[in-house]
């Protein structure tokens, strides 16, 4: 699977996620929130038996990485609600 292809079900998998009910809700998320989400995910992965499936770590990594890319584009937000810092660069 390519980058390209990868960014791709990201990008699918983070629109599906904003269309769910409740979504709306995520600008109340709090950093820590983010992070259970993105745990839930992964560790979805983990419960599974050895060896892993290729389908189902695909499709939980994709989740996760969706979730990700939410808490990024809720960010500048989280500042506002004081949730975040601006004191370190990236």
């Amino acid at each position: 699977m390519t980058r390209s292809e990868i960014f791709q079900l990201i990008e699918r998998e983070r629109n599906r996620q904003s269309e769910l009910f409740g979504s709306e809700w995520d600008a109340n998320n709090r950093p820590n929130d983010w992070i259970a989400k993105v745990v839930h995910y992964i560790g979805e992965t983990i419960q599974k038996s050895s060896p892993m499936d290729r389908d189902e770590f695909e499709k939980s990594f994709i989740k996760a990485a969706a979730v990700i890319v939410a808490a990024l584009e809720y960010s500048d937000h989280m500042v506002e609600k004081k949730y975040l810092s601006t004191n370190s660069d990236i």
